[in-house]
């Protein structure tokens, strides 16, 4: 990018610092037209009558001023293209150093207790999740969204599925979010594949899902993946799958994937007592990943947490400008060789002077 510094007029043009005094010449223009105005002595010839003179001059006596005019006009373009007038053609690009973030999602059968509800409502721990999730990803008035970051979404219950693959539209992501619901029949009960939970197998299909990321944005921005993040919660202990939560912790250390994790809930309720999970191979996932663990046993805990991430991972946005700049001198000075034509020409045919 080359810096320039140019004074801008109201018309856009730019007049280069080392040649821009040459304007001042202009000012003097009104001295060149009285210069070549003002009579002076002239070589004359003697007539009997001037009848015959005016005769000839006819009809171009009223034309006396054309020949000054054009020198004048000849004069100020030679002065402007030596001036350099130049117009700048601004283009930018934006690069956009986003993250790539996979949310994994619990929708085992605990997930439909109801101890995350706000005061005064009765909302599922999936219902209340899914709320902040949402705003989260959209933002709202405390949390400011992800427009610039990839973001996909995987649940599990005893396997884990793909929902949404990451990308930045995130209107596809958030109508399956809408649509995410713990697995149960027609008569409400729960179905079998929802009374387990997998949680090192829902890491592990995240992992594989950033581990490959490639991605490049259209509309002029290049986005440039800074850091590829999970987001892992969960109300329960692994009790199912074929890859444990401390093997997939490692496997996302190795692909330089750091992981959060959030144990939401105050347990699991066994009679009259609720028993609080063990949260020990969450917190070995953290640990291993470079991320944090959380614990969020209200709502109110729950959207800290979420507000909590996304000021640990920020997205970083560069503008990067350029210009080239366009010459006018040219249309300035080719001015200035028409006039010079056309003076020559009519000073030696319709507007001669005799002598």
């Amino acid at each position: 990018m080359r810096h320039v510094h140019l004074p801008l007029t109201p018309e856009g043009v730019l007049w280069p610092q080392p040649w821009v005094w040459l304007l001042t010449l202009l000012a003097f223009l009104p001295v060149f037209w009285w210069l070549w105005r003002r009579p002076a002595r002239r070589p004359v010839l003697r007539f009997s009558s001037l009848a015959l003179v005016h005769a000839a001059a006819g009809a171009r006596r009223h034309l006396w001023h054309v020949l000054p005019a054009l020198r004048l006009a000849v004069l100020a373009c030679l002065i402007v293209a030596a001036a350099r007038p130049q117009s700048p053609d601004e283009s930018s690009r934006v690069v956009v150093e986003g993250i790539a973030i996979m949310m994994v999602l619990d929708t085992s059968a605990s997930m439909l207790d109801r101890d995350l509800s706000p005061p005064g409502q009765e909302l599922s721990r999936l219902d209340v999740v899914k709320d902040v999730f949402r705003r989260f990803v959209a933002g709202d008035g405390r949390l400011p969204g992800r427009p610039n970051d990839l973001i996909g979404m995987i649940r599990f219950a005893r396997e884990p599925d793909s929902v949404a693959p990451l990308a930045l539209d995130k209107r596809p992501l958030l109508d399956l979010l809408d649509r995410t619901e713990v697995a149960v029949d027609r008569y409400g009960r729960v179905l079998d594949e929802a009374n387990a939970t997998a949680i090192g197998d829902g890491l592990a299909l995240a992992v594989e899902r950033l581990r490959n990321l490639r991605h490049l944005s259209g509309s002029g921005e290049q986005l440039v993946i800074r850091s590829r993040v999970v987001i892992l919660l969960t109300d329960g202990e692994n009790n199912a799958g074929l890859v444990t939560p401390e093997q997939a912790g490692e496997l996302a250390a190795t692909c330089g994937i750091r992981v959060y994790t959030i144990m939401a809930g105050t347990g699991q309720r066994i009679g009259f007592v609720r028993r609080p999970p063990d949260d020990t191979d969450l917190r070995r996932i953290a640990e291993l990943t470079g991320g944090r663990h959380f614990r969020a046993t209200n709502s109110a805990a729950l959207d800290e947490i979420y507000a909590e991430i996304d000021r640990l991972e920020r997205t970083r946005t560069e503008e990067q400008r350029y210009v080239e700049w366009r010459e006018l001198a040219g249309p300035w000075a080719l001015a200035a060789f028409i006039g010079l034509a056309a003076h020559v020409v009519l000073s030696a045919t319709v507007l001669r002077k005799i002598p």
